[in-house]
C-alpha cells in the first residue's frame, strides 16, 4: 500500500469479514476429526493438525505484535478454545487500530496491511497442508490395508488343503472358517458404509456387547462350516474389492466425520477402516501362533494353488499401495531401498520376476526349468540395475506389469503334477515349482519393507518397517 493509495477502513473491514470466512472454512475441517486424528502423523519429523492448529494462533499472536503492542496467545485450554481465544486476542488488537490511521508503519516496516495479508496467506497454507494430512492418511490406511491382507496370505504358504480345512488355530474354527469369517465382517462394514453415504445410519442393526459378538460370530461359523476353502478365498478377495470401491467413493467429510448409531453410539467411518486391518492382523496371528506348533516338514506342502495365487496378487498390492506414499516427482530421484530409487526398485523386482516367468514357461512348454547360473547376487542386481538406468518410468513399469502377468497367467495354466516338480535354480538349489512361484511375492514383501524403512513409518508396527533378525 503507497501514500498515495491508503488502506481504507472499508479495506479493512472487508478483510477482517475474509479472516472470519477462512477461519470457518478452516473449523468446519478441524471440527469433525477426533482427537486421535488430529494426533496422527506418520512419523516424528511432522506436525500433526493439532501442532498445525496451534502454529496458526501462536503465529497470528506473533504478527500482531509486530503492530506495537506485543500480545500472548492463551495457555492450558482446549484445542478448539484455543483457536477462538487467539483470534478475539488477535482480532481486539486490530479493531484497537482501525481507530486510528490504519496506514502507520511500525518498526520493520510492519504495517496493519502486511498482517492482516501475513495471516490470510499463511491459514490458507496451512488450511491447505491439513487437507493434504487428511489425504495423506488415507493412503497411509489403503497401505496398512494392503500390507496386512498380503500378511494374512503369507502365513497360509507352505500349508496343504487338509491343514486349511482341517487344523485349527483357535478351538472350533479353522482355518477356512477364519478367512470366511474375516470375508463376512469386511461385507458388513461394507454395507453399513453405505447406508451411512445413503442417509439410512437409523437402519443400522446394532450387534451388542462383547457376549452377543461372540454369539454372532459362533452363528456365522455354523452357517459358514459346510463353505468349501476355495468358495472362502474367492469371498475374502470379493468382500475386499467391495470394501475399498466403497472407501475410494467416499469423500474426506465422510470418511473422517461422526456418525451417530441408533442405539447412541458415536464412531467414525476411518474407524470401520481401521479396524478392517487390525481384523487382519489379528487373525494371521492366530494362524501364525498355531503354525509355530507345526513340525518343519509339515510346513513344506504344495498348497492349493488359489492360495498361491492371492498371494502374488496381494503381495503385489502390497507393494503398489506404497508408491502413492512418496511424490511421484520423487520416484525417479529418493533413494527408497540404499542408493535405488523407486524406479530402480522396480526394476529389480522386475528383473527377478522375468527369472520367475522364464522356469514357468518352460514348464509349460514341456522342458525341466533352466538358466544360466547366478552366482554372484550384488554383481547380478547391479547389471541389471544399469541395464535399467537410463529406461524411462513408463517402460520401467510397463515392463514390471508384464512380468507379473508372466507369471499369474502361468500358475492359472500349471498342472498340480507341474507345481510339485522339482527342478534346480539358477543359485544350485532344488526346489518344487510351487515355492518357486513364492519367491517373487515375498520379494516384493521384502522390498516393501525398505520402502517403508526409508520413508521413516515409524509409527507403523516395526515388522512392516524392519528385516527380521537373521
Amino acid at each position: 500500500m503507497t501514500q498515495s493509495d491508503p488502506f481504507t477502513h472499508d479495506q479493512f473491514q472487508a478483510t477482517i469479514e475474509q479472516m472470519h470466512a477462512q477461519r470457518e472454512v478452516l473449523l468446519g475441517l478441524v471440527r469433525p476429526l477426533s482427537h486421535t486424528m488430529r494426533s496422527w502423523k506418520p512419523n516424528d519429523s511432522q506436525l500433526n493438525i493439532h501442532e498445525i492448529l496451534m502454529h496458526i494462533g501462536m503465529q497470528e499472536c506473533a504478527w500482531v505484535s509486530k503492530l506495537g503492542q506485543t500480545i500472548s496467545a492463551p495457555s492450558e485450554v482446549t484445542l478448539m478454545r484455543y483457536l477462538h481465544q487467539s483470534r478475539e486476542v488477535v482480532l481486539a488488537r486490530l479493531q484497537q487500530l482501525s481507530a486510528g490511521p490504519l496506514a502507520a508503519t511500525f518498526a520493520d516496516g510492519w504495517d496493519v496491511p502486511r498482517v492482516l495479508q501475513q495471516i490470510l496467506t499463511h491459514e490458507q497454507a496451512q488450511t491447505e497442508r491439513i487437507e493434504a494430512i487428511l489425504a495423506q492418511w488415507r493412503r497411509h490406511l489403503l497401505a496398512r490395508l494392503a500390507a496386512e491382507r498380503a500378511g494374512l496370505f503369507a502365513v497360509l504358504l507352505g500349508l496343504s488343503e487338509t491343514q486349511l480345512t482341517e487344523g485349527e488355530p483357535m478351538p472350533g474354527w479353522t482355518v477356512k472358517d477364519l478367512l470366511a469369517h474375516v470375508a463376512f465382517w469386511d461385507g458388513f462394514h461394507t454395507n453399513r458404509m453405505q447406508m451411512v453415504v445413503d442417509g439410512r445410519s437409523h437402519e443400522i442393526m446394532e450387534v451388542g456387547d462383547d457376549d452377543d459378538m461372540a454369539a454372532f460370530n459362533a452363528r456365522l461359523l455354523t452357517d459358514h462350516k459346510a463353505m468349501p476353502l476355495e468358495q472362502a478365498i474367492a469371498m475374502l478377495l470379493k468382500e475386499r474389492s467391495g470394501f475399498l470401491q466403497t472407501l475410494q467413493r467416499l469423500s474426506e467429510t465422510e470418511l473422517q466425520g461422526q456418525i451417530r448409531l441408533p442405539w447412541g453410539w458415536r464412531t467414525y467411518m476411518r474407524v470401520w477402516a481401521r479396524w478392517r486391518y487390525q481384523h487382519d492382523a489379528e487373525h494371521a496371528q492366530h494362524i501364525q501362533a498355531w503354525r509355530e506348533t507345526l513340525a518343519p516338514e509339515e510346513k513344506r506342502h504344495i498348497g492349493p494353488k488359489n492360495v498361491l495365487r492371492a498371494l502374488l496378487q496381494l503381495c503385489r498390492k502390497e507393494f503398489v499401495a506404497l508408491l502413492p506414499l512418496v511424490p511421484e516427482a520423487e520416484w525417479t530421484s529418493r533413494p527408497v531401498c540404499g542408493v535405488w530409487t523407486m524406479k530402480d526398485l522396480v526394476g529389480h523386482l522386475t528383473a527377478w520376476a522375468e527369472v520367475g516367468g522364464e522356469a514357468v514357461t518352460q514348464v509349460l512348454a514341456g522342458e525341466t526349468p533352466s538358466r544360466e547360473p547366478i552366482t554372484d547376487f550384488n554383481a547380478w542386481n547391479m547389471e541389471q540395475a544399469a541395464k535399467r538406468a537410463s529406461l524411462p518410468w513408463a517402460t520401467i513399469w510397463e515392463a514390471y506389469e508384464k512380468a507379473y502377468q508372466v507369471l499369474l497367467h502361468g500358475l492359472d495354466n500349471l498342472s498340480e503334477a507341474q507345481l510339485a516338480l522339482e527342478f534346480t535354480t539358477p543359485w544350485g538349489s532344488q526346489i518344487s515349482l510351487y515355492r518357486w512361484l513364492a519367491i517373487w511375492p515375498l520379494h516384493e514383501r521384502e522390498h516393501a519393507i525398505d520402502v517403508r524403512h526409508a520413508l521413516n513409518l515409524t509409527r507403523w508396527p516395526k515388522r512392516f518397517t524392519e528385516h527380521p533378525a537373521p
